[in-house]
């Protein structure tokens, strides 16, 4: 079916000459003036309009206006007079997709029209692929980077051997605890219990009742039936023990008798338990070291290090942070009935730019606070907690440290739009898209950094 392209010029020469160039690919209608094209718009589906600046009674601007929020997914092309830079500016900064200056080019126009038509199927296909995602994700998303892409490979690897233990470290908030999921997901015991247990956060005189349980009348207070632990609730699934640098070395020696017999007694019994799970471990501290302290077992270390998953802090991986805050605003707008569906191109700078100290953990409560707090379908600088503040001190840096900060900020423009070049396969439209930027901006940045397509 063919698409429907409104005209809308108050000068009746202009409309027939586009009519008639026009009404040969395409089915077209034409309005004379603001009222007239909305009542066209109310009265018809229409796919993209032709729209000049200077009407009669609204002006074209408004008119935009008026499009871009009841109809956001009509592209609109304005036509203007020469000389009208502001308003070309103004235009853009509205939504409009592309221009062109009178007296128009046909070729021009029709490529124009051409590109903008498979520009707004692109973002219908890509809005309704991304929503059918966001209904169907799963909360697990490792990163895209090459050294997360590395670490899912060895993912695979080790989820084969449910009795292979597997140290997972790094830093507070890079996700630890998420690689623990993925693979417990990707082993054959993916369907038996995943439990969790953060040792920092139990006292040191429960931990061992709380990993292995204990026996009827084990000590002062215990429950008359015994109680069942951790190791027990896993079954046949994963145990993954968060934070064991800070485990008492009573139950680190427990635990290594459990990792070598595959075997354990409730504290107070004398019945064996066999060990069917995975046991994974996790630490945010330097083992090694703490083995040279005295404060971490050396035979444990040396047993728990046999198969170790390091994960980089999130600033040394910039190739994570979009596809992640993409995932977790997916997760946000199914949790609270949000509809964000873009991150406008500024965002996305200044999301590359921050260092995140606080990690994936950090990332995710912006993506969440925003989710939660702002209303509408893009997410803007403004909207991140940390722009003023990032803003506030790239203003209070030196005359060179600026200089500096320009150049970093054009080297990261142009790796993002070399990224997004790359992830669309050279296609500038679905690039456009992909970046939420406008084409003509996108194609300006292409040819200033010399970005090869």
């Amino acid at each position: 079916m063919n698409s429907t392209i409104l005209i809308v010029d108050d000068e009746g020469p202009i409309r027939k000459a586009l009519f008639l160039l026009l009404s040969d690919r395409y089915e077209v209608l034409a309005a004379a003036s603001g009222k007239e094209a909305i009542t066209q718009l109310q009265k018809t589906a229409v796919d993209l309009v032709l729209l000049d600046i200077g009407l009669p009674d609204i002006s074209g601007l408004e008119l935009l206006q008026i499009i871009a929020a009841e109809t956001p997914e009509i592209m609109v092309i304005m036509i203007t007079a020469v000389g009208e830079t502001k308003s070309i500016v103004d235009a853009v900064k509205l939504g409009a997709y592309d221009y062109l200056v009178k007296p128009v080019d046909s070729q021009a126009l029709m490529l124009t029209i051409k590109n903008s038509l498979e520009y707004g199927q692109l973002k219908k296909q890509i809005h309704l692929l991304k929503k059918s995602q966001g209904e169907n994700q799963k909360d697990i998303h490792i990163g895209e980077s090459p050294a997360m892409l590395h670490i899912s490979e060895t993912i695979d690897k080790v989820s084969v051997s449910i009795e292979t233990p597997v140290l997972i470290d790094g830093e507070t908030g890079v996700g630890k605890g998420v690689i623990a999921r993925t693979i417990h997901s990707r082993s054959p015991n993916h369907e038996e219990p995943f439990v969790m247990v953060n040792c920092g956060a139990i006292s040191r005189e429960l931990i061992e009742s709380e990993l292995f349980g204990y026996a009827k009348g084990a000590f002062t207070g215990a429950r008359s039936g015994g109680r069942t632990g951790r190791f027990e609730e896993a079954g046949g699934g994963t145990l993954f023990l968060d934070e064991i640098g800070v485990m008492p070395l009573d139950a680190q020696a427990k635990l290594l008798s459990v990792l070598e017999e595959r075997s354990f007694y409730r504290v107070g019994g004398n019945k064996q338990i066999k060990v069917k799970g995975r046991i994974l471990a996790a630490t945010n501290l330097d083992l090694e070291e703490a083995v040279k302290r005295g404060a971490f077992r050396q035979d444990l270390y040396f047993r728990l290090n046999l198969i170790t998953i390091t994960i980089p802090p999130l600033q040394d991986r910039p190739d994570d942070i979009l596809p992640l805050a993409e995932h977790f605003l997916r997760l946000n707008n199914i949790n609270l009935h949000k509809n964000f569906a873009h991150i406008s191109f500024e965002a996305r700078i200044a999301l590359l730019s921050h260092q995140w100290p606080g990690n994936i953990r950090e990332l995710r409560n912006t993506m969440e606070r925003i989710a939660l707090l702002e209303d509408g379908d893009t997410v803007l600088p403004v909207h991140l907690p940390f722009y003023a503040r990032d803003s506030q001190k790239q203003e209070q840096s030196s005359a060179v440290a600026n200089e500096r900060s320009s150049l970093d900020y054009d080297t990261l423009i142009s790796n993002l739009i070399r990224q997004g070049l790359k992830e669309c396969k050279g296609n500038v439209s679905r690039t456009a898209i992909f970046l939420n930027m406008p084409p003509h901006k996108l194609r300006y940045r292409i040819r200033k950094f010399a970005l090869t397509i």
